[in-house]
């Protein structure tokens, strides 16, 4: 069976990133918060990254998806520096996502 998928649409506040560090702060954050096991289940995957807005979609498994949104949540600095991931919506599919 096919697991279900929800798509998160972010924006970044306080900094700006390329498209491999935004996955390593991602990547870090969610294996800290939920560990290596919970991080495979949740297979959190940046899908989509618009620098010049500082926004971005990231796709979780349903079953994870509290999880991977706390964890996002406890981001709150970069490399000494504050740093802001603000949930601005999430759907069942990509296309809806980008409405918000």
């Amino acid at each position: 069976m096919k697991a279900k998928k929800r798509y998160l649409s972010y924006k970044i506040e306080g900094q700006t990133f390329d498209e491999k560090t935004l996955k390593t702060v991602l990547r870090k954050a969610v294996s800290r918060f939920i560990g290596e096991m919970g991080s495979s289940e949740a297979n959190a995957k940046l899908i989509a990254f618009n620098a010049p807005t500082n926004e971005f979609v990231l796709r979780c498994a349903t079953d994870q998806l509290e999880q991977v949104i706390a964890a996002i949540a406890l981001i709150t600095s970069y490399n000494s520096k504050p740093l802001a991931l603000r949930l601005q919506g999430m759907s069942g599919s990509i296309k809806h996502v980008w409405s918000y």
